[in-house]
């Protein structure tokens, strides 16, 4: 989303980031840095093997995805759930393994490698910018990356917990094509202006930020906190609604944009706008169920009276 804005997430390096403290970072990023010279055929294996790793060496993890199947699709085998989470983390495995490609990668190059699902709703995108409203799926940074190359606008950028190094390295990626990048304590301000403005803004809206920030509202029908400003912050703006979601064929290591015809949200912030906004993620998950990070916490926050629904 390219405008040329400066972005309030610092892209200065600071000498701090040398720090002996900082090395095992740097270990993994140059790391990234390697893996992004060589084929998907190499990355695709040691995804495949990181995956087992990690289903190992973080049973908790795991875990929530399993919980978090089990209450979206209780109406599938328990069989197939667990091949939806197989396939799932072998995914996530790859795309971080992908994430030096997008770092390095020259503007254009993650246009021309992608795959456009409708095209023509891209490049109705391209003539009439809105709310991209996406969800935290395995292709999500190549969807955010690729549409910076295209679409000028901004986006929320959550920081790591206590790592400026990777704040730095991950700016740098999400905003060298000019989007403006605002951490999520600026509010909506920023990017109602980007809006107004004539730019779009990319919205992730499948996130859990508790009772006091939202509604609740069935999500593939468990009752889920839900923030619905999808539908407030279009009518402020005049801007139309575009769901849309990155995802990754393991198979050929090529990434997907997959658009969905621009919908209509309730502008008000209650339970009925909350069900409008979790039907379009619905809709975009069951498109391919594995794609979507499952470890998250989708229903962290239970319903007054109603227990933890994850493993303690």
């Amino acid at each position: 989303m390219s405008d040329g804005s400066t972005t309030t997430v610092s892209r200065r390096f600071r000498w701090g980031f040398l720090a002996p403290s900082n090395w095992p970072t740097w270990l993994g990023l140059g790391l990234l840095w390697l893996l992004s010279f060589l084929g998907h055929p190499f990355r695709w294996r040691l995804a495949r093997g990181l995956a087992r790793v990690y289903r190992r060496i973080n049973p908790r993890r795991v875990g929530i995805m399993a919980t978090n199947l089990a209450l979206c699709f209780p109406e599938e085998s328990e069989a197939t759930r667990a091949r939806w989470l197989e396939r799932h983390l072998r995914l996530h495995v790859l795309a971080l393994l992908d994430l030096g490609r997008i770092h390095r990668a020259r503007r254009g190059t993650l246009t021309d490698e992608a795959r456009i699902v409708d095209e023509p709703l891209l490049k109705r995108l391209w003539a009439e910018p809105g709310v991209i409203l996406t969800v935290h799926s395995v292709g999500l940074e190549w969807a955010a990356a690729m549409l910076a190359e295209t679409v000028p606008g901004s986006t929320i950028y959550k920081p790591f917990a206590g790592n400026p190094l990777l704040d730095w390295w991950f700016a740098g990626m999400r905003s060298r094509h000019g989007t403006l990048i605002q951490p999520r304590e600026r509010g909506m301000k920023p990017h109602l202006r980007a809006l107004r403005e004539g730019k779009s803004f990319f919205y992730i809206a499948d996130e859990d930020l508790g009772a006091s920030h939202g509604v609740f509202a069935p999500f593939f029908g468990v009752e889920k906190a839900t923030l619905p400003l999808a539908g407030k912050i279009a009518r402020a703006t005049r801007r139309p609604i575009y769901p849309l979601i990155g995802q990754l064929d393991e198979r050929t290591g090529r990434y997907r944009l997959r658009l969905f015809e621009p919908v209509t949200l309730p502008a008000n912030a209650d339970r009925e706008a909350a069900k409008a906004v979790n039907r379009v993620i619905e809709t975009m998950v069951r498109d391919d169920p594995a794609q979507l990070m499952w470890s998250l916490k989708y229903f962290k926050t239970a319903p007054p009276g109603e227990g933890s629904r994850y493993p303690s």
